[in-house]
């Protein structure tokens, strides 16, 4: 009379997963509360030069009070969970420049008779480039590697997890000097001032070290992907909607790229200047009052970095717009619009999904669980002698598993460079090397965190895709994404470890050694 079900048939939606994890990360916050669970950690005055305690206690949440903060925060733990605006913006410049044909167009005038994996490369290295406007990587990035692995014949899925992959995993290497080593640099020259109050923390200290490393990366990244994820993923069967890959451009559809990419590439001269101090109107996007041209470009006060989503999708959606014009695609401002909520059609699960990951999100952050396990490591660190070698290795692994419960990278560095930065120092070890290894272990993990608040994305996007009207769940993006976490993280420490013993200079006038 009933259907047995088969264990293997039950898979739990991951919306109702990050609920359960919710839930138990309450119940832990009452157990560590109840057993008093405590530790410390040391952060340097900037002011003073003095350490300064900070005792960490488990904050309970699954008592009165926390089911009372729990439901008075519901919304607002929606409404401020990062990428939620971040997408919707993203979307609907994508959403313009796929719907009018723009997307599509150039990506078959740019990928005819050319091989595939240099696509993947190019992927994961735009990926490892763009990780330094964060958001705008994700929300932006990611898409447009679908579309173009789909005109490729390819699954967009292989694209999305070359994207997610290029920018969370190679979020510590880059061409050029950025907001990392803008948030890094202030703790860093706190920490050196702990044994040497003259030493000058170079900010260009590690950019041969990122160089290097964002080339292994994104050739290591195409490796994966093309031997892994691509016959994981199998073939990706096509619908009406779908590009059709077997059909070749026009004329008037070639013309058309060509005159929205001039208009493209005018409008990006503007932006550029917009962020170049000292010259007749310049500087627009930039905070002028910070220090450093970094600090003025990516710090937390930029006009560019805060806009940087809305800017490029903007770009997106004018390039699409001029492309729609000229093909008539676009032929009145109904189809403007049509294309501005073309991906945000099936957003409804997606929001779902991004309501409970916000909460168990913002919740484990409350209950101080994520701070508890990185202080402690901290103190265990502090609390052994090593050198050499041996201190990179057991530093790197300390802030590995430190990423899995707290992802941001500023917030460990402000526990873990008070310890790690004077060891490295007694040891011969230069500032700038002790942030190498942070950012090299940092970049390693922390994309097969579901605290990381972009997991969430992965999913929703792989989602997007499935053919086979299945529930994409936690599990299935794991599977996807470990076999990179696996390999990038000893590829990181062998890279840190390779400067280590060459005697590799890490950046301008910046080496290994003091």
């Amino acid at each position: 009379m009933f259907k047995k079900i088969k264990s293997k048939d039950v898979k739990l939606h991951p919306a109702l997963l990050f609920l359960i994890l919710t839930i138990l990360v309450m119940i832990i916050s009452s157990v560590g509360s109840i057993l008093h669970l405590e530790t410390s950690y040391y952060t340097v005055n900037i002011a003073t030069g003095e350490l300064e305690p900070h005792i960490v206690t488990i904050n309970n949440l699954f008592n009165r009070t926390g089911i009372q903060y729990l439901i008075s925060n519901l919304l607002n733990n929606f409404t401020t969970f990062a990428p939620l605006g971040t997408l919707i913006v993203g979307l609907i410049g994508v959403g313009v420049a796929y719907n009018s044909g723009f997307l599509n167009s150039f990506f078959k005038m740019i990928t005819k008779d050319k091989p595939k994996k240099l696509f993947t490369f190019i992927v994961v290295l735009l990926g490892v480039i763009s990780s330094m406007f964060l958001d705008t990587a994700y929300v932006i990035l990611i898409p447009l590697s679908a579309i173009l692995f789909m005109n490729l014949g390819r699954h967009p899925s292989a694209g999305i997890c070359a994207a997610f992959a290029g920018i969370t995993f190679g979020y510590g290497a880059n061409f050029f000097v950025n907001s990392l080593d803008a948030s890094l640099i202030e703790y860093t020259t706190s920490a050196t001032k702990i044994l040497d109050q003259n030493y000058t923390v170079n900010l260009h200290g590690n950019i041969i070290f990122m160089i290097i490393s964002t080339l292994l990366i994104s050739y290591l990244g195409m490796i994966i992907t093309e031997k892994y994820i691509v016959p994981k993923l199998g073939k990706y069967t096509f619908d009406e909607e779908d590009p059709d890959i077997n059909s070749s451009l026009t004329s008037k559809e070639r013309k058309g790229v060509l005159v929205s990419l001039l208009a493209f590439a005018l409008v990006v001269l503007l932006l550029i200047y917009s962020i170049i101090p000292g010259l007749p109107f310049s500087g627009l996007l930039l905070y002028l009052k910070d220090a450093t041209y970094v600090e003025q470009l990516f710090g937390d006060n930029s006009y560019f970095n805060q806009g940087s989503v809305a800017i490029f999708s903007a770009l997106l959606a004018f390039a699409g717009l001029i492309y729609g014009i000229r093909t008539k695609t676009i032929k009145n401002n109904s189809d403007l619009v049509t294309g501005m909520s073309y991906y945000l059609k099936g957003f409804s699960s997606l929001l779902v999904l991004i309501f409970f990951a916000a909460q168990f999100c913002l919740i484990f952050k409350q209950t101080n669980i994520g701070i508890f396990i990185v202080a402690s490591l901290a103190e265990f660190l502090n609390s052994i002698e090593l050198s050499g070698i041996m201190l990179i290795i057991v530093c790197f692994i300390i802030i590995l598993i430190s990423s899995v419960f707290v992802p941001v990278a500023s917030t460990k560095w402000a526990i873990l460079s008070p310890i790690m930065v004077p060891m490295f120092m007694q040891n011969t070890f230069t500032p700038e090397f002790a942030t190498s290894v942070f950012r090299a272990a940092d970049s390693s993990i922390k994309g097969i965190s579901p605290l990381f608040t972009y997991f969430v994305i992965l999913i929703g996007f792989i989602q997007i895709y499935s053919k086979k009207k299945k529930t994409i769940t936690i599990t299935d993006a794991l599977s996807l994404m470990v076999p990179y976490a696996i390999a990038f993280s000893v590829l990181w420490l062998l890279i840190v470890i390779g400067f280590y013993i060459i005697g590799l200079p890490l950046g301008i006038n910046t080496g290994v050694m003091l």
